[in-house]
């Protein structure tokens, strides 16, 4: 394939990663969870999908089926596929799932501090990724991993490698994680949460580098976020799960100029600001409780918190349709 990735990006984007109704269930004394129920999306080259919904609606655990890190048992993916350049990650052996995780696809989880070890330097535990998977000595791992930090914009960084995680802010430890999954130039980077625990400047700050980053190397990524707020600027499509489901799917100007599912809109009302034609101050929260996956409703799994709900959402779960050229919502509102 020739041209540059930014010459590729301006022409067409080639579909990196193609989820097609995925479908991880956890088998349990108290009955099946089906905690990704029929998923499908892709992600092309250098593109910024995020997965948002509040906490149990199965973001991470795709995430998890993505890299094949469901524990089993309890879990297993029963059903669909996840083609990543061309090959089914699920028809992988673990010794092949091994060679992808961290060469062509890493993973930044929400707290660095459970992912880094603390007793070990920021330099080692770069250079660790890098000799273990690039096969270099380590004076050049050095030098790749001096490189990395610099470009994840950490002050210094000669004499940062020498720093323990704790020595370093939440911002900085955050970075680090960054350029640790950027170590082996993969070619998708799944963040899992990567600004939950920071404040909200630097949560800005984070999500610049990365959308910065994927321009520059044509990483894709997938975001993974309870967050609609911090995903406008950066994400060319938006996902919303609920219970195990995606209710609403569309590019992110369409989504945000225009949320269709009620799930979507009690959402985007719970934050301030988020949409350029909301003039009101009154936030509003939706009501209810995320359910169970025991004990989901009959019908629409929004049902008993949806203030639009009439007997049919009650009785038939619909479909996820087509409305406009790319938005596809799960709801009876829209036939």
């Amino acid at each position: 394939m020739s041209g540059s990735i930014s010459e590729r990006k301006i022409t067409m984007p080639e579909t990196l990663i193609q989820v097609r109704n995925l479908k991880t269930y956890f088998l349990t004394e108290r009955g099946v969870a089906k905690a990704v129920d029929d998923v499908s999306f892709d992600i092309r080259e250098g593109e910024t999908l995020a997965i948002v919904g509040e906490s149990g609606c199965g973001k991470s655990v795709t995430a998890l089926s993505i890299m094949g890190l469901i524990p089993n048992p309890p879990g297993e993916v029963v059903g669909g596929t996840i083609h990543f350049n061309g090959r089914d990650l699920l028809k992988l052996s673990e010794r092949e799932m091994r060679h992808i995780r961290g060469n062509n696809i890493s993973m930044i989880f929400q707290e660095p501090m459970t992912s880094l070890n603390p007793v070990f330097q920021i330099g080692d535990q770069i250079t660790e990724v890098l000799t273990l998977h690039q096969k270099i000595n380590k004076r050049e791992a050095r030098d790749r991993a001096i490189e990395l930090l610099k470009a994840v914009r950490i002050p210094a960084p000669e004499s940062r490698m020498a720093d323990y995680p704790h020595q370093m802010s939440g911002g900085m430890r955050q970075r680090v994680m960054i350029a640790m999954a950027l170590a082996c130039s993969p070619k998708m980077i799944i963040a899992d949460e990567p600004t939950t625990a920071l404040d909200v400047t630097i949560q800005a700050q984070i999500l610049e580098l990365m959308e910065q980053l994927s321009e520059t190397t044509g990483t894709a990524i997938l975001l993974i976020t309870h967050n609609l707020g911090v995903v406008a600027e950066t994400s060319h499509d938006v996902i919303v799960m609920y219970a195990g489901r995606v209710v609403e799917k569309a590019d992110a100007h369409s989504l945000y100029g225009d949320p269709r599912h009620p799930y979507t809109q009690g959402l985007m009302g719970s934050i301030p600001g988020i949409r350029a034609d909301d003039k009101s101050t009154k936030l509003e929260a939706i009501p209810g409780m995320v359910p169970s996956l025991f004990g989901l409703p009959k019908g629409c799994k929004f049902n008993d918190r949806c203030k639009f709900a009439f007997d049919r959402c009650l009785q038939e779960e619909p479909e996820l349709k087509v409305i406009n050229q790319g938005h596809e919502v799960r709801c009876w509102l829209f036939g």
